[in-house]
């Protein structure tokens, strides 16, 4: 049993103890690494890199939450103001880093759906080849528009391929995707005038039955300048 005395001492001791809350803790560690983040910088250094996966906190792992914490170097920490071409809502990638590749496979994402034959990870895999055949800062919505292209010129070769082939459920099939894609955000949002009046366009011969005039639309150009056969 412990004497007045030694309870006297435990008790002087605990009181000179670090009590410091772990939510404080917490609060302070966001507070900097959000205050590091703001700082412009041309590319991400190894100390914010360290600020991925988990905060750890008095023992406990939280998830990285913190507005604007970055996961991969190539997240570029450049922010123009949007106008023009520079989009909002969009952040812009350095396709040059070493983890360029990695970013696009876990983060690539679309509205578009795929015609039979292709997958995302073909898709991914090539616009990654194309991006750092020309490396460079852009913006990462110019990734999902890249693939909504590619899906839209595969839907324009099925429905032609379930045309000729007299398929009805696959021009049915075919008929309805390209008529989703007049819709799909991508393209919408860098529809820099009259772009998507030609998707529409494709969409109504497709629901017309017109092979002539789908096959004669200008975009099967733009679908050979992403290396996509469409006819």
């Amino acid at each position: 049993m412990l004497s007045d005395e030694e309870l006297d001492e435990r008790l002087a001791k605990a009181q000179r103890a670090d009590v410091t809350a772990p939510e404080a803790r917490l609060d302070a560690l966001l507070a900097e690494a959000t205050a590091h983040q703001r700082t412009p910088r041309p590319r991400r250094s190894a100390a914010a890199i360290a600020i991925v996966g988990a905060l750890i906190v008095g023992g406990a792992t939280l998830p990285a939450a913190a507005e604007g914490l970055r996961t991969f170097l190539a997240q570029a920490d450049f922010f123009p103001e949007a106008g023009g071409e520079v989009l909002p809502n969009s952040e812009w990638v350095d396709t040059s880093a070493p983890d360029f590749p990695d970013y696009l496979r876990a983060t690539l994402s679309s509205d578009a759906t795929l015609p039979p034959g292709m997958t995302r990870d073909e898709l991914v895999e090539r616009i990654i080849a194309q991006s750092t055949a020309n490396p460079g800062l852009t913006q990462e919505i110019g990734f999902r528009r890249t693939y909504e292209m590619i899906a839209h010129c595969g839907w324009m070769a099925e429905w032609q391929r379930a045309t000729r082939d007299a398929d009805t459920d696959a021009v049915r099939l075919a008929t309805a995707e390209l008529q989703a894609a007049t819709e799909w955000r991508a393209l919408v949002a860098t529809d820099g005038g009259g772009i998507m009046d030609l998707y529409r366009d494709v969409a109504e011969f497709a629901a017309a039955g017109d092979a002539e005039a789908l096959s004669s639309s200008p975009l099967n150009r733009d679908c050979q300048t992403v290396g996509q056969d469409s006819r």
